[in-house]
């Protein structure tokens, strides 16, 4: 369900962000957003003062919902309003050499102060929502992430459509549309069982107090390096380039987003269980876990490669002059997206495990190393020189949680399946490539995408399961047929 909710919320941001923005609204002006939408992702990774990792990790020793999970609520959001308030304090004081760089002080100086806002609201959902994951509610949280706030924001932007406002007033109904999905994740939270905002500290031991502490200062530098391999790219270019390249960038990247739409929704089915899993000390369902994540990933990643790979002329058939130049980003970003998903679950088996601080050295190496790759090949490649930094960057922190797991606790996950996999792909991408190009109008072009997209669909999905790769895969097809199947008998 979770799966199903994510590209649902793909197809609305796919409306969104590839054509309604790249036609009503200037390439700067939607550079503005993405690079608020930046800075706030970071500025929530510190905010939280790695308080969310760290609950995920040790809310075994929370959960009582008599006792109202032993004030694990309580201690997380007043630690989230500490870290708000500190991280909004040092913005204030760094906002001049935040904004300062050609062709964008004006524009993001008269709006930066929208990024608060929106900062606190996802602050707030991501702590509700770490909340309702710890006791098995993925799918609500996915719902108004992946979904909601994604047609919020496209309902909002037919206000600009429709000329009923202009960019200065449009901006803060975006800042509603992105903010507002917090509610009802508040809501959904406060009826699961044993909620409460009544502080307890009887859990908080000197040792374990330690211990947490620890482990929240650590993947505070895990997170934010994690936020630093997604969002810097966007900061870096703003910086280096313009505001305008900054938009052509983002509209591209983001394919490469879409692309890890099923790794996020596994990532969050799969966390709690991992940790009782290591609770348990059952290696053996962890590393069931992570050789089957490798392969159901990637065999969603390639579908969804080869529906952008094949159609990706068409697709800037619709968008206005200049955004070709996006073409190549594309490209590189969902290569090193592939790779991303073919290497499953490593992240978040290694982070909460025993050996979690081997993440941390990794982290400190991926903060240095994208920014430096940003900072040489932006200004010689432009967007493609970000584009190759983060695909590079993302290779080299894959490939290192990969060699820690299978060193320290014997994992690899990966077997004949990945190659046959991509076989499948590059056979079913050749035989489609093969088929006649039709040209001329935007409506010649959305034939071509289609019989392309069905065309993809119906041989790579049919091989893919009669090959039976992936029997969990094959399972959920089957469940989705029969309720395709079950709703048009109605």
């Amino acid at each position: 369900m979770s799966t199903i909710f994510s590209y649902a919320g793909v197809l609305v941001g796919f409306i969104s962000q590839f054509f309604i923005f790249p036609n009503y609204f200037e390439k700067e002006q939607i550079g503005l957003l993405n690079v608020l939408l930046s800075y706030m992702y970071v500025m929530v990774q510190i905010s939280t003062l790695g308080f969310n990792a760290a609950g995920s990790r040790f809310f075994v020793h929370f959960r009582d919902a008599k006792r109202g999970h032993k004030g694990f609520l309580f201690m997380g959001l007043s630690i989230a309003c500490v870290g708000f308030l500190l991280c909004s304090i040092g913005v204030f004081f760094l906002k001049d050499s935040m904004i300062e760089s050609k062709g964008k002080t004006d524009l993001l100086a008269a709006n930066f102060y929208f990024l608060l806002p929106i900062t606190f609201a996802t602050v707030l959902f991501n702590m509700f929502d770490n909340y309702a994951k710890n006791l098995y509610e993925t799918v609500t949280g996915t719902f108004l992430s992946q979904f909601v706030q994604r047609f919020l924001i496209m309902i909002s932007l037919f206000l600009v459509v429709f000329n009923i406002l202009d960019f200065s007033q449009y901006i803060w109904v975006w800042v509603l549309a992105v903010s507002l999905y917090v509610v009802p994740m508040i809501w959904k939270a406060t009826r699961l069982e044993g909620f409460s905002l009544k502080p307890d500290f009887s859990v908080m031991t000197p040792e374990f107090t330690k211990e947490f502490a620890i482990y929240s200062g650590l993947t505070i530098l895990t997170g934010f390096s994690s936020m630093i391999i997604l969002y810097i790219d966007k900061i870096m270019l703003a910086e280096i380039t313009t505001l305008e390249e900054t938009g052509i960038y983002s509209t591209a990247a983001f394919f490469g987003s879409v692309m890890g739409m099923s790794l996020i929704a596994l990532n969050k089915a799969s966390a709690p269980i991992i940790v009782d899993s290591f609770a348990k000390n059952d290696l053996k369902n962890i590393a069931t876990i992570y050789r089957k994540s490798c392969t159901t990933s990637l065999i969603v990643g390639c579908w969804i490669f080869l529906g952008i790979y094949l159609n990706i002329d068409n697709l800037f058939v619709f968008l206005p002059e200049g955004y070709e130049e996006g073409k190549w980003v594309i490209i590189i970003l969902s290569l090193g997206k592939l790779f991303d998903l073919a290497t499953g679950l490593n992240g978040t088996i290694l982070t909460l495990s025993k050996y979690y601080r081997y993440d941390t050295y990794i982290m400190v190496g991926l903060i240095i190393l994208t920014v430096f790759l940003n900072w040489l090949l932006i200004p010689i490649y432009g967007i493609n020189g970000a584009a190759f930094a983060l695909a590079i960057a993302t290779i080299y922190y894959n490939v290192a949680r990969y060699a820690i797991l299978w060193w320290k606790l014997g994992m690899q996950p990966f077997t004949i399946d990945i190659p046959k996999v991509l076989v499948v792909m590059l056979l079913s991408g050749l035989a489609i490539s093969l088929l006649p190009v039709t040209d001329g109008s935007k409506f010649k072009t959305v034939i071509d995408m289609s019989y392309r997209s069905v065309g993809i669909t119906l041989l790579y999905g049919t091989i893919i399961y009669w090959s039976n790769i992936s029997p969990e895969l094959n399972g959920a097809m089957r469940n989705l047929w029969k309720t395709v199947v079950g709703f048009g008998r109605r």
